[in-house]
């Protein structure tokens, strides 16, 4: 049997949230298989991000709207850079 994938759920009446190690490459690369799935059935997302570079940057926050395929696929790559460089530093 694999390993057990590690993963956290919070849910409020207003948010469902995952958290997962950014060492899971495999299910965040899951994850956003499904998010290009629903862009390509027409469903765009208003994306909130948050991330540190560093323990002593400031939290930087992005609000993007992801209205296609093509773009949600842009910004998959852009995270799994952004995950490459905080490992990295980690």
């Amino acid at each position: 049997m694999k390993e057990p994938k590690e993963l956290t759920v919070s849910i409020s009446d207003k948010r469902f949230n995952m958290d997962l190690p950014v060492q899971d490459e495999t299910l965040i690369e899951a994850i956003f298989d499904a998010l290009v799935e629903q862009t390509k059935k027409g469903f765009p997302f208003k994306v909130k991000l948050s991330y540190m570079t560093s323990l002593s940057d400031s939290t930087q926050i992005i609000t993007k709207l992801i209205p296609n395929t093509r773009q949600m696929i842009e910004w998959k790559d852009e995270t799994k850079q952004l995950i490459s460089v905080l490992r990295k530093r980690g």
